[in-house]
């Protein structure tokens, strides 16, 4: 079974415990962290199908939240540092998803979903990596992730427009700063950011 056939997909989604709305969510997110990845690969001159590759697989990076329960997933207040935890847990139960699957993309994604989160300074999870000890391509997705995160509607704040997001991004703000992320891939981003924002308009059209 290729990890595209969507069949285990398919299976693992009428096991978990998300709201049909949560769902629809997650698969918005889940596209457009595919293609941002995507156009930062293409700029970092990757390789066509590598970077091909790193735009499919990420689209599986938070896979993980299937198993993690709506009430938490779409609290509209601040989490409890229980709940919190609850959520952490979606890179470690993503990884376990994916490396249990067949197709030569599983790997890839297995790992995307698991470092995901680190960061560069080593304030991330689940492993604290710091550096280069975070795959490259975990790295982009980590960049294209927190950028859709800025920019998409929560239920406790509106998402920015992209000029702002960019900005946090590049500048940092109360809660997000950029030695979490990778120089060089804030530097794709940044070359490639008007590509970005088209492509992020056409996912969320």
């Amino acid at each position: 079974m290729s990890i595209s056939d969507g069949d285990w997909l398919a299976r693992l989604e009428a096991d978990a415990t998300l709201s049909d709305d949560a769902r629809s969510r997650l698969h918005a997110h889940q596209n457009a962290v595919g293609d941002v990845a995507r156009l930062i690969a293409r700029r970092l001159r990757l390789g066509r199908s590598l970077g091909e590759a790193i735009g499919r697989a990420a689209a599986y990076h938070d896979i993980g939240k299937l198993r993690i329960p709506s009430d938490i997933l779409c609290k509209p207040g601040r989490l409890t540092a229980e709940e919190y935890s609850v959520i952490r847990a979606h890179s470690a139960i993503g990884h376990d998803l994916l490396a249990s699957q067949a197709g030569r993309l599983a790997p890839l994604a297995a790992q995307i979903a698991l470092h995901h989160h680190e960061a560069m300074d080593g304030s991330g999870y689940p492993n604290g990596l710091r550096g280069r000890d975070i795959p490259l391509e975990a790295r982009i997705v980590g960049v294209a992730d927190v950028y859709d995160a800025l920019r998409e509607d929560r239920p406790y704040r509106a998402g920015m427009p992209h000029d702002q997001a960019m900005k946090v991004l590049l500048e940092g703000d109360d809660r997000t700063w950029p030695a979490k992320f990778c120089p060089k891939v804030l530097r794709a981003a940044e070359e490639c950011h008007e590509e970005i924002a088209q492509s992020w308009r056409q996912c969320n059209a």
